[in-house]
């Protein structure tokens, strides 16, 4: 067993002797088991108290409810956003899911396809040429940066994996379509499969479908050989094609939209300001994608060791290009740092071309990981000088920090909170007491709905890490009526059992038989 793989194992809290193989064939099948199982174990292990935590989030209740009750609201507002397959995905399985706790298989589904990701990432980047231990560090880490924390704690963010997923096996068709001697019919169904998995890709999530460049960008690093013009040719047109999938998707849906059969959304639109477009991709989205271990924070908690993990990142990077620079020559160097620029902002190219500036985790997936390419390139490439204990020093401790950063953050700052706002929801539902006969009084229930200063967690990063459901004008109400549902499965149209109202304010002059006051949200202050 290589010393990665044993650094690994012990990240993971897994203890695992390898068998005494008399050759090493067999030794090779029987990793041919556990390297899989180990892919798909760690962000299981990782990301396994948020996934069983008992919690929704502010969509997942009104999704639960219009999959019952308003089938197809669900698809039609994903649609707004051009986004129609990924309502349907929503439809149908929040459509199959009777409850909040049920959720947790949709959490669970999300993040098997994160291990689903880790391994075609591994096998790929084999196939590639990449070392074994470069490729399993990529593997592991791909699955424990924030945005896959994020998808992992968001019942509705499983579909973004998937998409990611799909992305990657569109590559690969359009790498088929390209290579030499297929014929022209084979040639082109090649290419129209690889173009309608990218349209369908576009039409679920769309910066997910970005994960496209991020096997592009492994080959790229491998190709150490290449010719630099047949480089840029493949390149360009990779690129091409991409840009041609979702230029033809945003067609469709332009179609549909002038058809009637979807309404367009006002938040699709493009941007016309590039200038500070550009600044806020550099300010707010790049050191994002940097800081893998420390997360942005709307109050600057912690914002030293933020801008330190991304700043180090780039230095890392830069090193890395002026060592390929060096070793490889001037040609070798000029692609490696045009793509190292290039390709990122290609990456995030569908928040770069929306009017929207929302620095989300969950939207840079592609970017993080096409970066996070380069970052684990350059620190092999960085380290070949050391003495394999010291390299086992640094995979050891990069991997533990990942893998609790990730499992502290995605409980911490999405589960708990979360869960803290549904208890209270829950307790206060189970003091309704419902009308035993119909002329009886429907008892009347207030909600007082939480604010920013009701945050229980240090950190908040927008309507991600430590955010609120509750500080709204609507959720409340989507949450007690699921509560009450939860607790009184039996009863049909239990809304009409009581009356409910909401505000920031509890008003004058008014009897309520119940006020659920969700500004206790921050007496479950934690310092995460």
């Amino acid at each position: 067993m290589s010393s990665i793989e044993k650094t690994i194992l012990v990240t993971s809290g897994i203890t695992l002797e390898a068998p005494a193989l008399p050759v090493g064939r067999a030794r090779t099948g029987v990793w041919a088991w556990i390297l899989p199982a180990l892919l798909f174990l760690v962000p299981l292990l990782a990301y396994f108290p948020t996934t069983f935590h008992d919690y929704g989030l502010r969509d997942d209740y009104s999704n639960l409810r219009e999959a019952h009750e308003e089938a197809g609201k669900v698809l039609q507002f994903c649609a707004s956003q051009a986004r129609p397959i990924y309502g349907m995905l929503l439809q149908a399985t929040y459509g199959q899911t009777n409850s909040v706790q049920n959720l947790q298989w949709m959490r669970f589904g999300a993040a098997l396809l994160l291990g689903a990701l880790s391994l075609v990432s591994f096998r790929s980047l084999r196939g590639f040429g990449w070392s074994f231990n470069t490729s399993l560090c990529f593997a592991l880490l791909v699955a424990l940066v924030p945005s896959a924390q994020v998808i992992a704690g968001w019942a509705i963010g499983w579909p973004y994996a998937a998409t990611a997923l799909l992305a990657v096996g569109a590559f690969f068709v359009a790498e088929g379509a390209m290579a030499p001697g297929n014929g022209t019919r084979r040639t082109v169904a090649q290419w129209l499969v690889a173009l309608s998995l990218m349209v369908v890709c576009a039409l679920m999530y769309q910066p997910s479908a970005l994960f496209y460049l991020v096997p592009l960008t492994a080959r790229l690093i491998a190709d150490r050989q290449a010719d630099s013009q047949r480089t840029f040719r493949w390149l360009a047109l990779h690129l091409g094609f991409v840009f041609a999938a979702l230029a033809l998707a945003l067609g469709v849906m332009s179609m549909l939209y002038a058809g009637g059969v979807f309404v367009r959304s006002g938040r699709v639109a493009f941007e016309t300001h590039w200038v500070t477009k550009l600044g806020w991709f550099l300010g707010q989205v790049v050191p994002n994608a940097l800081s893998l271990f420390v997360l942005n924070d709307d109050n600057g908690r912690d914002r030293g060791f933020y801008l330190a993990g991304a700043a180090l990142a780039g230095l890392i990077l830069i090193a890395g290009a002026v060592l390929e620079w060096r070793r490889r020559g001037r040609a070798r160097g000029l692609l490696w740092s045009a793509a190292l620029v290039g390709l990122p902002m290609f990456a995030c190219a569908a928040s770069l071309v929306a009017s929207e500036r929302y620095a989300t985790y969950r939207t840079i997936f592609a970017m993080t990981a096409v970066l996070l390419l380069f970052l684990v390139a350059s620190v092999a490439r960085l380290t070949e000088s050391f003495d394999s204990g010291a390299r086992r020093l640094v995979a050891a401790v990069v991997l533990t920090v990942a893998f609790l950063t990730a499992q502290h953050h995605a409980y911490a700052l999405l589960a708990v909170p979360q869960g803290n706002e549904w208890q209270l929801i829950v307790d206060g539902a189970k003091r309704v007491q419902l009308p035993k006969h119909p002329g009886d009084p429907k008892p009347r229930i207030f909600a007082i709905a939480s604010s920013p200063a009701d945050i229980s967690t240090a950190t908040i990063y927008h309507d991600e890490f430590g955010s609120l459901s509750t500080n709204s004008e609507w959720v409340p109400k989507e949450m007690f009526k699921r509560a009450m549902h939860d607790l009184h499965p039996g009863i049909a149209n239990i809304d009409s059992r009581y009356e409910f109202a909401e505000g920031y304010k509890l008003p004058p002059d008014q009897h309520y038989n119940l006020i659920v006051d969700l500004h206790r949200l921050r007496h479950f202050y934690t310092n995460n």
